[in-house]
């Protein structure tokens, strides 16, 4: 039975735990003692009668009582806030934090040169912490709170996974600058020539496949890899052509002798999508973060229709 005089202060330290999923973290932003809020989530589950969180390898992971008390905590929290102004965004953005990120090795190139910039000027004491992940795991590791932001590309997901649109890649052809097929690009020298597939799935069939399966083409793959960078260094060597998302292409046109042009014909964009759960939905560094992201999309990418 939950207690008719209840320390409100719990509830801060119980919306620290839950947002940053450790006793210690939550400790450093409270500037309390670990014992201090071991003490006060101890209370707090005698008074739900609810081990709240349980430790889930290092992290501290909410229950299922927890995640449905959890979003009415935080409106509660938030309105009581609103009540004595907006808190300084200048002094969250200065709180010691590691934020964990899901990002394919592609979108880590584009992206990551601009966040650092900004988490230097705006959050210089936040560190991020980025892996490669597969889909399938997209809602287990955001649930678990293992992952704080994921950005890929469409894929189902559960219940309290946030999602939402940021940026479509389209595709080029990257050739050496000499390649015999730029004085006449079309589908049928395109098919002509040996290509190059990168693939982290080892998947069989791609986006480029189908697009080039409604002409009635088939691609002759002589090189099939992990890394656009190892197929581009290929490429700039050889006839071998590589169709790959304009964005990396570009960037790897800096490094490498290659040229970056438009396709014979029509490959479908692919939507890139930014994940989280929606127990961070108002965390103020994920929701900075999510912001930093919607406008890097927009500048890189440019608007969407």
């Amino acid at each position: 039975m939950i207690h008719s005089k209840v320390d409100l202060n719990l509830f801060v330290v119980l919306q620290a735990i839950y947002q940053h999923g450790s006793i210690t973290l939550a400790a450093q932003q409270l500037h309390l003692t670990q014992p201090a809020v071991s003490h006060a989530l101890a209370r707090l589950r005698d008074t739900y009668q609810d081990p709240l969180f349980v430790r889930y390898g290092r992290k501290m992971v909410a229950t299922e009582l927890c995640q449905q008390i959890m979003p009415s905590v935080e409106a509660a929290m938030a309105s009581l806030r609103g009540t004595l102004g907006s808190p300084n965004r200048a002094n969250v953005l200065n709180q010691p934090r590691l934020l964990r990120l899901g990002l394919r090795d592609i979108l880590e190139s584009i992206f990551f040169p601009p966040l650092m910039q900004r988490v230097q000027q705006q959050a210089p004491n936040l560190s991020i912490d980025s892996r490669q992940i597969t889909l399938v795991d997209i809602d287990k590791q955001l649930s678990e709170q293992q992952l704080d932001i994921v950005i890929d590309v469409l894929t189902p997901t559960g219940r309290g996974i946030k999602s939402q649109l940021i940026c479509n890649e389209h595709f080029s052809l990257v050739c050496r600058p000499d390649h015999p097929i730029l004085a006449q690009l079309n589908l049928a020298n395109y098919q002509q020539y040996p290509h190059g597939i990168v693939s982290l799935k080892g998947s069989k069939v791609d986006v480029v496949d189908m697009a080039l399966a409604k002409h009635g083409i088939t691609r002759n793959v002589v090189l099939r890899c992990e890394h656009y960078f190892a197929a581009a260094s290929v490429a700039c060597q050889g006839d071998m052509l590589l169709t790959m998302p304009n964005s990396y292409a570009k960037l790897l046109q800096q490094k490498l002798p290659v040229v970056v042009s438009p396709l014979p014909f029509e490959v479908p964009p692919l939507p890139v999508h930014m994940y989280w759960h929606e127990q961070a939905e108002h965390d103020p560094i994920n929701n900075w973060l999510r912001e930093q992201f919607e406008q890097m999309a927009e500048q890189l990418f440019g608007r969407l229709d």
